[in-house]
């Protein structure tokens, strides 16, 4: 008699995971696996009218101390950054040989025919 799976969308056979590979941080890029955050334990004294400082973002053994305010830009500013990744992946522009073209050569005419500029040398 043949096994019969409980639901339609289940597999018969198990899926073979590399468990054996070992992990290398690196795959993900030399920072990757010294990117952490510390909280801090007690909240730092506060001036009035600033914020306190909630932990520090470890970056490659620097520590920076960030407040709250601190981490949402943070945040925001690489969600923007991966956003704008995508973008020009998908438009082209990370391409070699594309992007913004800066040795474009040109040469303008007024409407009698007579050359008003140009950037190509004789």
């Amino acid at each position: 008699m043949q096994h019969q799976p409980k639901h339609k969308f289940n597999k018969a056979r198990t899926t073979n995971h590399h468990t054996k590979k070992p992990f290398d941080p690196t795959r993900y890029g030399k920072l990757w696996g010294g990117i952490t955050f510390e909280l801090l334990p007690e909240p730092m004294y506060v001036e009035t009218g600033k914020q306190p400082v909630i932990g520090a973002l470890v970056i490659d053994n620097k520590k920076h101390e960030i407040t709250w305010a601190e981490t949402n830009r943070i945040i925001e500013q690489l969600y923007d950054g991966q956003h704008r990744h995508n973008v020009a992946k998908r438009l082209g522009m990370l391409d070699k040989g594309s992007g913004t073209a800066r040795d474009i050569q040109f040469t303008t005419y007024d409407s009698d025919g007579n050359v008003t500029a140009t950037n190509i040398k004789n």
